[in-house]
């Protein structure tokens, strides 16, 4: 396929063809949405959602230095956020609400769809602190005001990174070894992967080889 240059990126050697789809959606997501928000080094960083983005997110945040707090739903999963780089896990049942807050962060960053208790989770910012969602909510956003004002905290959304972010993210990907979760099918079963989507069976995404 030709396309034009300007959209394109060159994959550094130790970033697979493989993993090159989800890191340039998924990842390129979560990267930009951290690094909009203020994201450095050395800070407490808070993942809501271990899925697709974000156990992206996890790895981006931990390998660049800074300790960080994922919230999870069920207490199997506790495991897996501390395989990624994850330094505390906290559980917050389905539907319910985030325990009151003991260590303060820096940056949440938001990648489930559902309706949460965001004032829950807005109590867990330290004072200048930054919520940036990248995944979308069902429902819109019901956050009293006065806990932003009394902390100059911040709301933000971010969607997808400039490339010139997206090509700092993947010298990033490749010093690091940030490796995202994929399943292979040849080309095929499509159809197969289609459907494994469809029924919220992948973990974490899909790729179809030749």
């Amino acid at each position: 396929m030709v396309v034009d240059s300007r959209f394109a990126f060159l994959l550094p050697a130790g970033v697979s063809t493989e993993s090159a789809g989800p890191i340039l959606c998924g990842g390129a997501t979560v990267y930009a949405g951290l690094r909009n928000a203020g994201m450095t080094s050395g800070q407490e960083i808070g993942v809501i959602g271990i899925g697709g983005l974000g156990h992206l997110a996890i790895q981006f945040a931990s390998r660049l230095g800074n300790r960080v707090t994922v919230f999870i739903t069920s207490a199997d999963k506790a495991d897996f956020a501390t395989q990624l780089g994850a330094h505390e896990a906290i559980l917050v049942p389905p539907g319910g609400s985030p325990p009151l807050p003991i260590n303060k962060l820096n940056i949440i960053i938001n990648t489930a769809n559902q309706a949460l208790d965001w004032l829950g989770y807005v109590n867990y910012h330290d004072s200048n602190g930054t919520f940036v969602f990248v995944g979308i909510p069902s429902e819109p956003l019901t956050i009293p005001v006065t806990p932003l004002t009394s902390k100059q905290r911040r709301i933000m959304g971010s969607e997808i990174g400039s490339p010139a972010m997206i090509t700092e993210m993947l010298q990033v990907v490749d010093k690091f070894g940030i490796q995202p979760m994929v399943e292979l099918f040849p080309l095929e079963q499509a159809n197969e992967a289609l459907q494994r989507v469809m029924d919220n069976k992948v973990r974490y995404r899909a790729v179809l080889t030749l």
